[in-house]
């Protein structure tokens, strides 16, 4: 069916029934629990819209099977474009997160704001601490301070600088907030971890 709204907008539906509805729909990506889904507008939809349309006014031989063969064509036409749409949307985290580990990776002895950081992407803060934990296994702060400590680490065992100075090139000003960190990381502090290493 078609008609037009108040707005000239153009509505068109199409009714149909059988036991295996629900299946063709499961089969095309359309789960039973959803109601309505986003697949923007097509010339492609409403040419197969027309053509159904006729197909009903003309009644030729095998209409009905042609009525089918239009329906599977505007849910393939409908899945490709969801599906379409999920894969820019991952395309899309995927080059965020990307973009996230390389600054942090560059940056993690600065004082990062990660508040400051969503801000500048035009993410919230909330959605991109859920999807770079989703990403990476962990939250930004904890990626950072885990960079941090491992760099630690293979500075403790492969130059003589003091552990004060090794905590400042990390990005801790407070030496005894980085040991106790490294401890809890490492499970040695930063002074006990370098005499074991020496002794290897």
């Amino acid at each position: 069916y078609e008609y037009y709204g108040e707005d000239k907008t153009e509505v068109y539906w199409i009714h149909f029934t059988g036991s295996n509805a629900k299946n063709i729909l499961r089969q095309y990506g359309f789960p039973d629990k959803e109601r309505v889904f986003q697949v923007g507008t097509s010339n492609e939809y409403e040419q197969i819209f027309k053509r159904i349309i006729i197909e009903l006014q003309r009644c030729q031989d095998n209409y009905e099977e042609m009525l089918v063969l239009l329906l599977r064509h505007l849910l393939i036409s409908f899945h490709r474009e969801l599906t379409r749409e999920h894969i820019l949307k991952n395309e899309y985290l995927d080059h965020e997160m990307d973009n996230a580990v390389t600054f942090f990776r560059e940056n993690y002895n600065q004082n990062i704001n990660i508040d400051d950081y969503a801000a500048s992407r035009g993410m919230s803060v909330s959605w991109f601490i859920r999807n770079f934990k989703k990403y990476t296994g962990s939250t930004p702060m904890q990626f950072i301070v885990g960079i941090r400590i491992n760099n630690a680490q293979m500075l403790l065992e492969t130059t003589t600088y003091s552990i004060n100075e090794i905590s400042k090139i990390v990005g801790y000003d407070n030496q005894l907030y980085f040991s106790r960190l490294f401890h809890k990381w490492k499970g040695y502090s930063p002074r006990e971890y370098r005499k074991l290493r020496n002794k290897f």
